[in-house]
C-alpha cells in the first residue's frame, strides 16, 4: 500500500510517472499548482498528445519536467457525470496500470470535483480512495509479489491549497486508511484463523497498540450471568465459545455517549438450517460489521474524540452439531423476551439483540449497529448501498447525507409498526424470522425490540456492501471496510 507524500517534499528521485486526471471539455492543467515554466511545458505536451478527457481514456508520453520520467493523462468523462463510484474506479485503474508498468513512485494530480459534493469533501475522498486503491490481502501467500507494491504516492497540490492544508488532509487520510485497512484485513482472514477467541485477541492487541481504549472480554461464564441466551444459543453448536468483546473510549467530560454494535459471526454455516455449499466460504465475511467497529474504535482513539464511544462485538461461530440450536427451539434473551428459532440461519439478529440490550448500561444517546444481516437487503439494494433503518428520522437523514459525502452510501427503509406482526409466534414472544416478504425490514423490526428505551438507534444492513466476490466499482475483491469513514464523519459531526 502506497505511502502518501506532499509533492516534492520527500522526493529524492524523479517519479516513474505523473498521472493527471481530468474531465472532458476542461483544461487538464486547470487548478493544479505548477510554476509558469512547468505549466508551459506540460501544456505543450498536452497539445501534442491531445487528451480529450473521455471516460477511461489513458494517454501517455515522456514527461517534459525533470521530476518525472513519464506523464499520463487519465480521462474521467463529463464533470457533471462524475460520481464517487466513477472516481473510485478511475483511481483503482490508475493503480492497476502503475503496478503493471512497475512504477513504484507515482504522482497524482486530480483537480476534478465529484458532482454535487463540496470541494473539501471531494478532495478528501479523492486522496483517501487513491491511498486505498492498491489494497491487496496477501497475508496467506507464501511468496509475495513485491512488484505489486507502489512505494510512494506523491500528491500535487491544487491552486490555493497551502502546504499546511494539504499536509493536514494527508494526515487525516493516513489515519482513515489505516482504520479501513484494519477492517479489511480482519474480515478477509479465514474462519480457521479468525475464530471468536482470535478475534478477541486481535481487538485487545489493537487497544494495546493504540492506547486510550479499554478492552473487556466476556466469556461463557460472564454471558450466563448476563442471561445472553441469544449469543449463547448461536455459539453452542461450535467447540469455540461465544464471546462479547467490549471496547471503551472514555474521555474526561464527554459531550455525547455513543454505542456501536457489530455482528461478529466469524463463520456462518447456517447451523442446522444449513446453507447450500456453493460459495459458503464467503461466510467468513459474516463478521464485517464487527471488523468495522474495531476499526472505528481505533480511529476514535487516535483522534482523541471528546465523546464516550463503546464498541460491542458479539462473536460466535454458527455451526451444525449435536449441541446446535434447532428450528423450533425457544430461547430467552437478555431482556427477558422469548424467541422461537424458526430458522437457525437467522442467527445474526439473535446475537445483536443481546448486545443491543447490553448497550443500556453505558447510558448511550445513540446506538448504531452494523451487520451483514439479510440476503433480502442485497435483493433490494444490490451492492450499491447499505439498508438503513432507524427510530429517529433526524439521525437517519444525517447518516444518509454523510453517506453521500463519504462514499459509504445508505438508503433508508421503513419500520412500520405493522411489520412486528410478521414476527408473531404461537409459542413465544417473537419468531426470529418473518416469512418470505419484507425480510430486510422484519429483521430490523426484530432488532428494534431490544434497543434501549429513549435512545436514538440506527441499524445498517451491510450485506450487499461489506464485501465483493470480485472488484466492483473500484472496491477490491473481498472486504470493503464499509462504515468506517461514515461513522468517523458522523461522530465528528456530533461535535459541531
Amino acid at each position: 500500500m502506497a505511502d502518501l507524500y506532499q509533492f516534492r517534499n520527500e522526493l529524492d528521485d524523479p517519479l516513474d510517472c505523473l498521472y493527471i486526471l481530468h474531465c472532458s471539455g476542461t483544461n487538464p492543467l486547470d487548478n493544479l499548482e505548477f510554476s509558469a515554466k512547468e505549466r508551459k511545458a506540460l501544456k505543450q505536451k498536452a497539445d501534442a498528445l491531445k487528451p480529450r478527457g473521455e471516460e477511461g481514456e489513458l494517454i501517455s508520453g515522456e514527461c517534459p519536467l525533470p521530476f518525472a520520467h513519464r506523464v499520463t493523462f487519465f480521462g474521467l468523462g463529463e464533470e457533471k457525470d462524475l460520481t464517487i463510484t466513477k472516481l473510485r474506479g478511475a483511481l483503482t485503474s490508475i493503480m492497476s496500470q502503475a503496478t503493471k508498468n512497475r512504477e513504484y513512485q507515482i504522482g497524482l494530480a486530480s483537480p476534478a470535483r465529484i458532482h454535487g459534493m463540496a470541494h473539501p469533501e471531494s478532495r478528501l475522498f479523492t486522496l483517501r480512495e487513491a491511498s486505498l486503491a492498491d489494497y491487496t490481502f496477501d497475508h496467506f501467500k507464501s511468496k509475495k509479489n513485491e512488484f505489486d507494491k507502489i512505494d510512494g504516492l506523491h500528491v500535487i497540490p491544487l491552486v490555493g491549497e497551502t502546504e499546511e492544508e494539504l499536509g493536514e488532509r494527508l494526515q487525516r487520510v493516513r489515519l482513515l486508511r489505516t482504520s479501513v485497512q484494519l477492517a479489511r484485513d480482519l474480515a478477509n482472514r479465514p474462519g480457521n484463523d479468525l475464530t471468536p477467541e482470535a478475534f478477541a485477541g486481535a481487538a485487545r492487541e489493537m487497544c494495546e497498540e493504540v492506547g486510550g481504549l479499554r478492552a473487556t472480554i466476556l466469556g461463557k461464564k460472564e454471558l450466563l450471568k448476563e442471561n445472553m441466551g441469544g449469543l449463547l444459543a448461536v455459539g453452542q453448536g461450535s467447540e469455540e465459545e461465544a464471546r462479547l468483546i467490549v471496547l471503551e473510549h472514555r474521555p474526561k467530560k464527554p459531550k455525547k455517549s455513543v454505542v456501536l454494535v457489530g455482528k461478529g459471526i466469524t463463520f456462518d454455516s447456517g447451523g442446522i438450517s444449513l446453507k447450500p455449499p456453493k460459495d459458503m466460504g464467503a461466510m467468513k465475511y459474516d463478521m464485517c460489521g464487527a471488523a468495522s467497529v474495531v476499526a472505528i474504535m481505533r480511529a476514535v482513539a487516535e483522534l482523541e474524540l471528546p465523546i464516550k464511544v463503546v464498541g460491542l462485538i458479539p462473536t460466535a461461530e454458527n455451526l451444525p452439531s449435536g449441541t446446535a440450536i434447532k428450528p423450533g427451539d425457544i430461547i430467552t434473551m437478555a431482556n427477558g423476551k422469548t424467541v422461537e428459532v424458526d430458522n437457525t440461519d437467522a442467527e445474526g439478529r439473535l446475537i445483536l439483540a443481546d448486545a443491543l440490550h447490553y448497550a443500556a448500561r453505558f447510558n448511550p444517546d445513540i446506538v448504531i449497529d452494523y451487520a451483514t444481516l439479510t440476503g433480502a437487503c442485497v435483493v433490494a439494494l444490490g451492492n450499491e448501498a447499505a439498508g438503513l433503518m432507524s427510530n429517529d428520522d433526524s439521525l437517519a437523514k444525517t447518516l444518509s447525507k454523510l453517506g453521500e459525502m463519504t462514499g459509504d452510501r445508505v438508503w433508508q427503509l421503513p419500520l412500520y409498526d405493522e411489520y412486528l406482526g410478521y414476527l408473531k409466534s404461537e409459542w413465544a414472544d417473537l419468531k426470529n424470522v418473518g416469512g418470505r416478504w419484507g425480510g430486510v425490514v422484519t429483521a430490523g423490526m426484530f432488532l428494534k425490540q431490544f434497543v434501549p428505551d429513549k435512545v436514538s438507534w440506527a441499524h445498517l444492513d451491510i450485506a450487499g456492501v461489506a464485501y465483493s466476490e470480485k472488484e466492483h466499482n473500484g472496491t477490491p475483491q473481498g472486504a470493503s471496510g464499509f462504515g468506517v469513514v461514515l461513522t468517523i464523519s458522523f461522530l465528528e459531526q456530533l461535535l459541531k
